[in-house]
Parts: C-alpha cells; structure tokens; sequence
C-alpha cells in the first residue's frame, strides 16, 4: 500500500493485480434537454430554441484472478478499458483516511502497457474542498468593499481550484509506477 497527500487530505492506495478471466462492456447514453416553448400575443410572438445533449458513459465488468488464486470483481465507470481475456491489470484505487471504500482512479494492462484514468475523480481528489473556494470568494467580495483589487479574487480563484486538480493528477500520472504495487 502506498500514501499519498492530496486536496490536503491523506489517501491510501490500493491495487488488485491479476490475470482478467472475463470482461464486459456496455454503454449508456444519457440525454437530457430544454427549452422550447413561447406565447403569441395579437398575432405577435416569438418561441424559445430547443436545446439536446448527450453523453455517453463506457461501463467496464472486470473478472481479475491474483496470484494466490483469489477472484476480484469491478465495475468501473467512465474508464472505456482496453483488455481481452489473459491480459494481465492492475486497478488502483484510493481511500480517504478514515474512509473504508474509495474510488478507482486508474487501470493499468501490463500486457499492452496502456492505462486508463478516471480523469474526474483523480482531479477531484488533489483539489481542496469546493467550501474552501466558496470561503475564499467571500473573503474577496468582503475584502473588495475596501480595496476593489480583491475583486479579481472571484475570477480568480475558481481558475486556480481547476487547476490545482489538473495539475495534481498531471503529476501523479506522471509519477506513479504501477510495478509498485506487488
């Protein structure tokens, strides 16, 4: 098991690494939309747009056997995993201290040497809490009426609390070794 800090709260790291002895994949497309509508008036009148998005999200069932023999089951999400039968994975996963279950955040196939992030859950996880920015923006709207510099603190800082979670899981891809984890 490995540590790491991020957000400013410490996680531990779990992995389960094994043969795949089945995969399924199934997508799922959510649609949602609004708008439309309008109201005539003395023969005058106007309508709204309708406006339709969709998004599609990958489903992945992973059958995983270690080498002591032991079966591990996952159903991730988001993640699109390329791997067939006999491949050999990895599937990382991080806890909150304190916390007994976590989210995945990465599959790593040993075989192809591919891997796959959640990318919004590991940004997620090296961002501070969204309290922490709501906080600070108050600060600066407070700050403001004195000095109307502070006003760029509204703008500003929901840029760098983006940020802050790009660049987190930026390093962490870029610093993690997956042969870590036997």
């Amino acid at each position: 098991m490995k540590t790491i800090t991020a957000g400013g709260k410490v996680y531990d790291l779990y992995c389960a690494k094994g043969h795949v002895e089945e995969t399924g994949k199934n997508m799922e497309t959510r649609v949602s939309g609004g708008g439309g509508g309008g109201a005539t008036f003395g023969g005058y009148g106007a309508t709204a747009p309708v406006s339709i998005q969709s998004h599609t999200v990958v489903h992945d069932q992973l059958f995983l056997t270690d080498k002591a023999g032991n079966e591990h089951s996952f159903q991730l999400q988001g993640f699109n995993v390329a791997c067939r039968v006999g491949n050999e994975l990895s599937v990382l996963w991080a806890v909150k201290r304190g916390n007994k279950t976590g989210d995945y955040i990465a599959v790593y196939n040993y075989t192809t040497g591919n891997v796959f992030y959640s990318k919004g859950t590991l940004e997620a996880l090296f961002r501070r809490p969204a309290l922490y920015m709501l906080g600070a923006m108050v600060l600066c709207i407070i700050l403001g009426s004195f000095m109307s510099i502070f006003y760029y603190g509204i703008v500003l800082i929901p840029i760098a609390w983006f940020i802050e979670g790009y660049m987190g899981a930026k390093k962490f891809k870029n610093e993690i070794n997956y042969n870590e984890f036997e």
